[in-house]
């Protein structure tokens, strides 16, 4: 066993043990097959090397890939071969898993088409020891009420649609499978100019955006309804192929006709497919402040055709029911790490973005915006509340969700209590129910997703640093400072009304 010396890292050769594996597999299966990669550090050795031998050879960061720094030396050569690998297991429809269990990083970025174009799951974490790993490892092979597993392999994808629209591409987990008809559009958007993809692997809360084209609008009216038409098919754990088909009928409104197109639009899955166009875009090579630039173009065409203001009286600005959440949403994407990388990893960065891609609508709106619930001694039944500084108060308990991590946080007073052992108490069985109630929810919530979230509890100003997770996404509210809740936190953020209130000016200049 070769001794490691401290300036050193330990010699890993995952790319060639994933080259073996897939290798083994190709000649064994006949219908399809899951591989589970562990990774524990950085590729050192062999095909898919991302570091040096010796730790002063830094790892690269978003400015050295950016700039093209002598630490991205490996990165190309190391993309290519896992990309070559990847291409194989889709071919011979092998889903390649991954668990990453690093404080440092692996090379998830270069490593990264091993489980998107397979289908795969991806679980990122500190170390093997930490509950995410455990609990997630465990529950991949969680069985239904038949005893059979949860999650498809071999998946494969078909798509018709009726004349007047066209595909433009997909963007998810997913390969081309190089299929042709007259329904695909010359305009590419992700893995496009096909209408068939293989999925590999795929389980309940598997979902991916679909781009379409409109090129005929003297077609698409009220009175003639566009037909989509997915064909779904996929192999069983039980060991049979499965075929669903999903017909979706929509009435198209001519493009003048403001309010039916209000009327059908969803603004929750508007904001996640934006999110998931800019995190596409993000992960193709585009620079952020092109991605910024253009979420803000497309905010302003939006809200200056169905907002209702009068120019220069932007105090009476409406906006339809139908889109009020969506400026809101748009403001909290800006600033989150799905588009800005300040303070992360480019394998944080990779991984963050890379379940964006695959989770549902209502788990994606988390990531975007996360949840921010309220327990108060008068009210122990969750209550959701603004996601501001102004809203962590010491008489209360908050529950934020991320969706990759789950904290409870105790204000000042609400500590103290808790310290003293109130809870204990028979006179104070409110404060009881108080202190146990957010710890049930939040059970709950990480019970049912995965990858399983890490579960943290702290205290206003806690010394151990955990409050920075909340304190990194709550917005700057106009009255916090003023009634002295947050008085020692700077943010340099604006508020989500100077954010409106600079949002309507540009609408008026334009």
């Amino acid at each position: 066993r070769r001794c490691v010396q401290e300036t050193e890292r330990p010699l890993r050769a995952t790319g060639t043990a994933s080259f073996i594996g897939l290798s083994l597999l190709e000649s064994l299966i006949t219908k399809g097959a899951r591989m589970v990669m562990f990774v524990g550090g950085a590729i050192t050795v062999g095909p898919g090397q991302i570091a040096g031998e010796k730790k002063a050879e830094t790892l690269r960061s978003h400015l050295d890939i950016v700039k093209g720094s002598t630490n991205t030396k490996y990165m190309i050569k190391a993309t290519k071969f896992f990309e070559s690998l990847a291409e194989k297991a889709s071919t011979i429809n092998v889903v390649v898993d991954m668990f990453v269990c690093s404080l440092d990083q692996v090379g998830l970025v270069e490593m990264k088409t091993l489980s998107d174009m397979t289908g795969g799951i991806l679980v990122m974490t500190d170390s093997c020891k930490n509950a995410v790993f455990k609990k997630s490892f465990v529950k991949l092979f969680e069985r239904d009420s038949a005893g059979q597993l949860k999650i498809g392999t071999s998946a494969s994808l078909n798509l018709l649609c009726s004349q007047g629209i066209k595909v433009c591409g997909i963007v998810g987990h997913c390969t081309s499978l190089k299929k042709k008809s007259n329904n695909v559009s010359d305009m590419v958007i992700g893995v496009g100019q096909t209408n068939a993809w293989n999925f590999g692997g795929i389980d309940k809360d598997s979902t991916y955006a679909f781009f379409f084209e409109i090129t005929n609008t003297s077609q698409l009216n009220s009175i003639a309804p566009i037909y989509i038409q997915f064909l779904t098919r996929y192999l069983h754990s039980s060991g049979h192929f499965r075929l669903r088909i999903t017909t979706v009928r929509r009435m198209m409104p001519p493009g003048e006709d403001l309010k039916e197109i209000a009327r059908g639009f969803d603004q929750e899955a508007a904001a996640v497919i934006v999110a998931r166009y800019a995190v596409h875009r993000t992960m193709t090579g585009e620079e952020t402040i092109d991605v910024l630039r253009s979420l803000d173009r497309m905010l302003i065409k939006l809200v200056a055709r169905f907002g209702d203001c009068k120019r220069g009286d932007s105090q009476n600005f409406r906006m339809p029911k139908e889109f009020q959440l969506y400026p809101q949403f748009m403001y909290h994407l800006r600033r989150s790490q799905y588009i800005q990388t300040f303070g992360e990893s480019p394998d944080e960065s990779c991984y963050y973005r890379d379940i964006l891609l695959k989770e549902t609508t209502s788990n994606s709106l988390l990531m975007i915006q996360p949840a921010l619930l309220q327990y108060t001694v008068e009210s122990p039944e969750a209550t959701p509340v603004l996601l501001e500084m102004s809203s962590m108060k010491p008489n209360v308990i908050l529950l934020y969700d991320t969706f990759f991590h789950v904290l409870i946080w105790h204000g000042e007073t609400i500590a103290k209590w808790r310290d003293a052992n109130f809870q204990a108490k028979p006179e104070y069985e409110n404060v009881k129910i108080l202190l146990e109630t957010p710890v049930e929810d939040a059970e709950q919530i990480i019970g049912e997703r995965y990858p399983v979230p890490k579960f943290i509890v702290c205290d206003q100003g806690d010394a151990t640093g955990q409050e920075r997770l909340i304190k990194t996404r709550v917005i700057p509210s106009n009255t916090s400072v003023t009634a002295g809740i947050g008085a020692d936190y700077i943010n340099e953020d604006v508020t989500l009304t100077l954010f409106m209130n600079q949002l309507l000016s540009l609408i008026h200049i334009s």
